[in-house]
C-alpha cells in the first residue's frame, strides 16, 4: 500500500520549458536584442542541458554551471564579454522565476491526495528548489524537499529516493515517486524500492498523461488518503 508520495519538480509540477522559454525571450528583450527569440531559447536549452549535466556530474558548482552558461550565451549572441558572467546569469534567472508556473493538472491532483504525506526530490540544490516552491505557492504542501546537496547525490542514485523516504518517514516500498524522466524518475524510483510514475509530459506514447488520475492509478482510495489539503 502507499503511504507517500515524493515527487519531481521541473516538467513535472512545474512547467520549466516554458519558463525557460518566456524567461530569456524576456531578458534578451530587456537588454535591447530584438528578433525570433526562438533561436536563442533553444541554444540557452542546448547550453543549459550541457553545463547543467556538468554540475551533476560534479564538475561545476551551481554558480560555475551559472556562469558557464551565461559566457557561452554572450559569446553565441555576438555580445562582448562581461566581467562576471554569473551576474548575467543571474539577470535571467530574475526573468525566469517571474514566468514560473505550474501545469493545469497540478493544482487539482494536489488537491485530490488529502492528508497523504508528500515530499519533493530535485537534482538542484534544497534552497533552489525551496524558492521554487514558494514562487508557486506550494512551499507549505510537501513535509520534505529533497536536494542534491541534501543527500548528497543525484538521481538515479538510490540513496537520493531513500533520503527522501526517511525524511518522509515512509519505508520505500510504500512510497511512490512521479516524475516526468522515464529513467532517471521513473525506472529509477523502481529500481531503488518505490513505486515509479512517469508523468508523460510530451506526445511520445506511454506513462501518465495527467495528474488528476494519480490517486487512481496507484489505487488510493479515500479512507487512504485522508482529509483534503488545501493548495495555494
Amino acid at each position: 500500500m502507499i503511504r507517500g508520495i515524493l515527487f519531481d519538480v521541473d516538467d513535472t509540477l512545474i512547467d520549466y520549458g516554458l519558463a525557460e522559454r518566456r524567461g530569456i525571450s524576456s531578458y534578451l528583450t530587456a537588454l535591447g536584442i530584438t528578433g525570433d527569440p526562438a533561436p536563442a531559447a533553444a541554444r540557452w536549452n542546448a547550453l543549459q542541458e550541457r553545463h547543467f549535466g556538468r554540475y551533476l556530474a560534479g564538475e561545476l558548482d551551481y554558480r560555475g554551471q551559472g556562469r558557464a552558461r551565461a559566457a557561452d550565451m554572450i559569446a553565441w549572441l555576438g555580445l562582448p564579454p562581461v566581467a562576471d558572467p554569473y551576474e548575467w546569469f543571474l539577470g535571467y534567472r530574475a526573468c525566469y522565476e517571474a514566468a514560473l508556473t505550474l501545469f493545469p493538472d497540478v493544482p487539482p491532483c494536489l488537491a485530490s491526495l488529502g492528508g497523504i504525506p508528500l515530499g519533493v526530490i530535485s537534482n538542484n540544490d534544497e534552497a533552489m528548489t525551496r524558492r521554487k516552491l514558494d514562487l508557486v505557492d506550494l512551499a507549505d504542501r510537501f513535509g520534505c524537499v529533497v536536494g542534491a546537496d541534501t543527500a548528497g547525490t543525484t538521481k538515479p542514485d538510490p540513496l537520493i529516493f531513500h533520503t527522501a523516504c526517511a525524511r518522509l518517514g515512509i519505508p520505500p516500498a510504500e512510497a511512490a515517486y512521479v516524475g516526468d524522466r522515464p529513467d532517471t524518475d521513473a525506472e529509477a524510483a523502481t529500481a531503488a524500492g518505490l513505486t515509479g510514475i512517469w508523468i508523460n509530459r510530451t506526445t511520445a506514447p506511454g506513462g501518465l498523461s495527467d495528474l488528476r488520475h494519480l490517486a487512481g492509478v496507484l489505487g488510493l482510495t479515500p479512507t487512504d488518503l485522508g482529509s483534503p489539503a488545501p493548495v495555494g
